[in-house]
């Protein structure tokens, strides 16, 4: 009975050491997953998150982390993708002033229209879309981008494509135009977002 006890008590303990060890290396290899997943995230602000997120958890659940990350990140790439498949539909549909339909828009109809579509709302004018979106340094496809034209401040409003292009409702109906054709570059007010961050 005695030599039953003592072997029960040393693979007791045999068995304790061995989970203080694993407990010990555990964090290290999340450590190291977390570490592959900041080399692979394409937003610092992102990143930034994260690495609070993990800090505050003492890297406890990186690799759950790691995971939601890359959702989001691929969400928002898809959101993006949508916004502009959207977009592209309605090519040649002609200019009406106050149009927010397919039989006719104005540029910031079109803009609302096509946001709607993804289930997203927007204010209705160009000038209420510019100052509800975030402020944009670095032009992404789905960002709107606007201008100063027959009016001042944002008067016309498009959505970018991705290499220097928009599309947007022009008085000749919708289509698509570059940022560095004369009279945009000349009138451009800058960009915001409306679905990222």
């Amino acid at each position: 009975m005695r030599f039953a006890f003592a072997a029960w008590a040393l693979m007791f303990f045999a068995g304790s050491v061995a989970t203080g060890q694993a407990a010990v290396v555990a964090p290290h290899r999340q450590h190291a997953s977390f570490s592959q997943v900041s080399a692979e995230r394409t937003s610092p602000d992102l990143g930034q998150w994260m690495a609070r997120a993990v800090i505050a958890k003492h890297v406890h659940h990186a690799a759950a982390i790691g995971r939601f990350t890359r959702r989001v990140l691929a969400r928002t790439s898809l959101l993006a993708q949508r916004l502009t498949r959207s977009a592209l539909r309605f090519l040649g549909v002609p200019y009406v002033f106050g149009g927010t339909s397919s039989s006719g828009f104005d540029c910031s109809g079109y803009v609302q229209h096509v946001f709607a579509m993804a289930g997203i709302h927007l204010p209705r004018t160009a000038d209420a879309q510019y100052y509800a979106g975030a402020h944009v340094r670095e032009l992404r496809p789905g960002d709107l981008v606007f201008f100063q034209t027959y009016l001042p401040g944002p008067s016309h409003v498009g959505i970018y494509l991705g290499h220097g292009r928009f599309v947007h409702a022009s008085s000749h109906g919708v289509m698509v135009s570059s940022l560095s054709e004369p009279y945009w570059e000349n009138r451009y007010l800058g960009a915001r977002n409306l679905i990222r961050r």
